[in-house]
């Protein structure tokens, strides 16, 4: 059943100002940070600023429940690429794209059936 939605989007070069140790550890998990440090830069802003869109996304879609801060949510990579993440009782679609000066992000907040 979905229990929320929520849509974000980033202009990336705001983002590539706000580049910092300090600013990514509170946007990206430990993983998140450890996958950006091996990409080249302009994928590595490209990459933040779809996480921090995609987190966004997230928190407006969890806005009836317990909102986690950023870092706490570490969205991944299944093997065809496509982004996931688990939340408590939540599985949460997310759909994250770019494009020149922007990256936009979408996610559907599912409760799970335990």
């Amino acid at each position: 059943m979905i229990k929320g939605i929520g849509t974000d989007i980033v202009d990336i070069e705001r983002v590539r100002k706000a580049m910092s140790e300090s600013f990514l550890s509170k946007v990206l998990s430990e993983e998140e940070i450890e996958k950006a440090s091996s990409m080249k830069e302009e994928r590595k802003v490209q990459f933040v600023a779809g996480r921090f869109a995609a987190k966004e996304a997230i928190i407006k879609a969890l806005s009836d429940e317990e909102v986690p801060v950023m870092n706490e949510l570490n969205i991944v990579n299944d093997a065809k690429g496509k982004p996931q993440i688990e939340y408590k009782d939540y599985q949460i679609l997310i759909s994250i794209s770019h494009e020149k000066t922007y990256a936009v992000a979408f996610a559907i907040l599912e409760q799970l059936e335990r």
